[in-house]
Parts: structure tokens; sequence; C-alpha cells
């Protein structure tokens, strides 16, 4: 007997396997209803939609490939030794975390390489701005704010016209299509950038990076859901933190030093070795983009793993959902009134103020560095740009062995309370740097360490956050909505804090250790309610544990597999 057997389903439901139609006699029992098909035979099971929307449930070992978006093939194992019994199998990535069905460490360090990457081009685009704006733009010092606030400004505005649409196109498409997109939209803005003539140019090219920018960060959240499984991804968010702690580093330290060198080593004159050490940069997305179409999953052979729901009884313990059949507004319409759960509203707060404390910790605290260091030695420009990196490299150096600790953190006492610790930890950060009168002091350099853990810290807490509360046939738009709440919150740092910085260079810094006790605040309030509810047994709205529940209530034909 085969080991599987193949059962094709059209939009109607219908069971084109002449086999399966064939055996109809031989006591096998088949329901259909609404175009769902479930075989009962030889205690296996399976049950499908026709034409478009959810495949709610598979049953025992099967696995479900997609050849359009009205038929569906399902191979069903039909060598069932163990009667169902099996316990479902992970392949566990160094000892950490476990990985979804169909996931290869291939996979997951394609994924850990594009965080590295991602947030390395992110960094290093806002830390280098100064030398562009000095050198190529001769700007004083007493617009150097509001300019480049203004740079990151539109930079956003494009990240938030688009991000949800890269969520969006991701669930239709594919995560690994996306993210190579991203890589090459960021290399060709990076290789262009210090070409700018006119400050429209700057903000053009700027906008080509951002493109790509969004592309990339909408993907973070969704390619760490769909590759961990749920238990595990606080574990997975710290090292997630931890290669976008490298990348960040990298930025800061290794490719804002090139300048200097470069000026130093080979003789070159500040704007030629600023354009080579952007091409560089460039050349590594290029390289990245091509590593990443290589390492990350294709598009799904099989539906998402929502591995939040342990009601299910699939072959591997989960219902299993498709996404690309959507209507793309129905997606988009998922991830805002996800929202509904308080958490997942908390976690979009975080997403605001973590990309906050980007912007705040690259683009101004290497402005202040950078203009205070050329005032005091002399107009060095290079120099003043590596003592900068130095310092802010310190910094995210921190923000990197930070990560793991936020991680753990994140799994011992719960991602909510994880993401109110690390910002009240930040909110003390923020105001030493607001209040000081010298970004060169002691003082300084510790209060841009606390920045720089709690920027990672942040992003770790707020991606754990978001992966745990997102449901799985909407993960790519959540994304999209999460990195839409990070843009708003680079616009407001970026021309609020860019306006102000000119008058008082410590404003971007009190502004978001305001915005950090509010976001503290919050989370309190949340965690009570949430707990609350839990005590009385009642139900969070929208809470992504209780999607299966709520589906069997609404659909009779679920209601009999409970």
């Amino acid at each position: 007997m085969k080991d599987y057997e193949t059962v094709v389903l059209d939009g109607s439901g219908s069971d084109n396997d002449s086999d399966t139609n064939n055996n109809n006699n031989n006591n096998n029992q088949q329901d259909t209803y609404n175009g769902v098909i479930i075989d009962d035979s030889n205690n296996h099971h399976r049950m499908i939609t026709g034409g478009g929307g959810r495949c709610p449930m598979l049953m025992n070992n099967s696995n479900l490939s997609l050849s359009n978006t009205n038929t569906i093939e399902l191979n069903i194992n039909t060598n069932n030794n163990n009667n169902g019994n099996e316990q479902p199998t992970y392949k566990t990535f160094l000892k950490l975390h476990r990985l979804n069905h169909n996931i290869t460490y291939s996979n997951i360090i394609g994924s850990y390489l594009a965080s590295f990457l991602s947030i390395c081009f992110f960094v290093f685009i806002n830390v280098a701005q100064p030398i562009i704006i000095t050198n190529i733009f001769h700007l004083d010092q007493d617009n150097q704010g509001a300019i480049s606030g203004d740079l990151t400004f539109y930079n956003e505005i494009v990240i938030l016209a688009t991000s949800h649409m890269w969520g969006l196109l991701s669930d239709r498409f594919g995560r690994r299509i996306v993210y190579c997109m991203g890589m090459l939209l960021m290399g060709a803005g990076l290789v262009i950038y210090p070409f700018a003539e006119v400050y429209y140019q700057l903000v053009l090219f700027r906008a080509v990076f951002a493109l790509g920018a969004a592309a990339a960060s909408s993907m973070i959240s969704a390619v760490l859901g769909d590759y961990v499984v749920f238990e595990d991804r606080p574990f997975a968010s710290g090292l997630l933190g931890l290669s976008a702690g490298f990348g960040a580093v990298f930025g800061s330290l290794a490719l804002l030093k090139m300048p200097d060198f470069l000026e130093q080593s080979a003789s070159m004159s500040v704007t030629t070795a600023t354009q080579v050490t952007y091409a560089t940069t460039a050349a590594m997305a290029l390289v990245g983009a091509i590593a990443l179409w290589f390492t990350l999953q294709p598009k799904a052979t099989i539906c998402n793993i929502n591995t939040v729901i342990d009601r299910g009884i699939s072959s591997y313990g989960q219902p299993l959902f498709t996404e690309h059949v959507k209507h793309i507004y129905g997606l988009a319409r998922e991830g805002i009134l996800a929202a509904r759960n308080p958490i997942l509203s908390v976690a979009y707060g975080s997403g605001f103020l973590a990309r906050g404390d980007s912007a705040i910790a690259t683009t101004f605290l290497s402005l202040w560095i950078y203009s205070y260091d050329l005032n005091v030695n002399g107009g060095n420009k290079a120099a003043a740009l590596a003592k900068s990196g130095t310092i802010t490299g310190i910094a995210q150096t921190c923000g990197l062995v930070f990560a793991p600790i936020a991680g753990l953190l994140a799994s011992k006492i719960g991602r909510l309370r994880a993401m109110v610790l690390i910002a009240a930890f930040g909110a003390l950060g923020y105001f030493i740097l607001a209040f000081s009168d010298s970004p060169l002091t002691p003082l300084f350099l510790v209060a841009s360490c606390i920045i720089g853990c709690t920027e990672t810290g942040m992003v770790v807490s707020s991606t754990a956050l978001v992966a745990q509360e997102s449901p799985a046939n909407c993960r790519g738009s959540v994304g999209g909505i999460f990195s839409l709440f990070g843009a708003v919150g680079i616009l407001v740092a970026a021309k609020i804090g860019g306006i102000w910085y000119d008058h008082w260079n410590g404003f971007p810094f009190a502004l978001f250790g305001g915005f950090s006790i509010i976001l503290v605040i919050w989370g309190i309030v949340v965690e009570i309610y949430v707990t609350i509810k839990k005590n009385r047994g009642e139900k969070i709205p929208n809470d992504s544990s209780s999607l299966v529940e709520e589906d069997q209530d609404q659909n009779p034909l679920l209601s009999k597999l409970k």
C-alpha cells in the first residue's frame, strides 16, 4: 500500500482523486460541508476548504501544498502505524529554541542574517548623516538638527506609507521575496546617497532607501512568528536582538570609521572616502539579498502553523491556515482590528517607542557628539565622525550584550512585564542625557549605554510581544501595522526632536523619556486588566489563544471535532 495518497480539492470542495472516489464503498465515510471535505477512513482525517479562505485543521501526518489559489493539493500519510499517537517532533536550533515544521537550519540562520543586515543599514545611514550634511552641503550647526530631523522624517513618511503594503505582499507572495527586495532597495539608496548635489536629491535618494527599510522592518517579527515554536519565541527574540545588536555595532563602529581610515591610509579626500564607505555598505546589501534568497524559506508549501493553539489535533498538534487566498483588504482590516487585544495594542505602542529610541540613539546622539567634538578638536570631520562612532558603538555594544538578557527576562517574567521594566530603565537614561552639559563626560557615556540597552531591549520585548499575540492568519499584516507604529515613533522623534534640538540639544531625549513613562503606565494598566480578566475566566478580546474556539462556535463543522 502506498504511504501517501493525493487528494486535490477544487473550488467547490469536490474530491478529484480517482482512488479516493472509488473507495467510497470501502467503509470510507466522507463528509462535505460548504466546500470542506473530511475523510475519516483508516484512522486518518483530512479537512480543507476549497476555493478560498482557511484550512482550519489537518489531522495526523499530512503535508499541504498550494498549486494555485483555487486548487489545493493535500498529501496524507496513510502509513499510520502509531494510530495517531506519535508526539510532534521539532528541530532545535543550537539547543536554544525549536523550529516550526518544515523550517530548516538555513532558514533560521537566514532570518538572523537579515536582522543583522537590516539594523546595520538602519543605524549606519543615521549615524553617518552628519558628515553628509556638513561636508557636502556645508550647513552650519544652527540648522543641523532640523535638517537631520527632516531627512529622517521624510524617510519615515515613506515607511509609514509602504510598510503595511509590504506586510500584505508578504502574506500573498512570501517573506523571502519581500526581504530580498528590501535589501536591494536599501543598497540602491545607499550607493547613490553621497552623490546628491542638492537637497531634494538627498531626500529622494533617502526615500529609495526607506522603501527597502520598510520591507525589511515589516518582515522581522513576521518571520520570527513563522519560523519558531510559540513557547520558544522569547529565546528566539533574544537571538534576534543579539544579531541586530551585532549589526548596530558593525554599522556604528566598523563602517563609521572607514572614512577616517581611508583618509589617513589611502590619502583620499573626505568626500571620496565617504562615497567609498557608502558604496561598500551598498555592496553588503547586494550580497545580503543573494544570501537571503538561498537561505530564507520560499513561498510556503504548507499553511502557516499557529503554534499558539494547543486545542487542535493536527499531525503536528496545531491548526494550519492559508493566507494567500484572502482578499488583500481583508488582511489589512485584520491587522488593524487585531489591536482589540489590549496586549497587542501595548505591543504596537512599544513599537512606537522602540523605533523612536533608535532614531534618538542614532540621529541625535551621534549628531550631538559629532558637532561638539568638531568644535573642540579643530574641525577634523572624519575624526569627529569616528569619535561619534566610538561612543555610539560602545552604547550599541552594551545593547548587544543586553539582548539575550532581555530575551531571558521576557521568558521568565513575561513579555509584557519585561517591556514595562525595560521602558522604565530607559526613562532614567533619557533624562540623564537630556540634562547633560557635555556629550564627552563619563556620565553621558553611562547614560548612552543605558539607552543602547533600552533600544535593543525594546526591540526584543516588543517583537516577542507581537509574535506572541498576532494570529497566524494575519501575522504579516500585524507585522506591517507594528512597523507603522514604529514609523510614527520616528516621525515624532525626527520632526519634533529635530526642530527643538537646535534650541536645546537635550530636548529629543527628554521627549522620549516622557514617552517611556507613558508606556510604563499603559503596560501596568493592561497587565492589571488582563490579570483580572483571566482570574474571572473571561476572554481577552481577540486573544490569539481563543482563535480556534471562536471558529468552532461559528462553524458547525469544526464543532464536530471538539
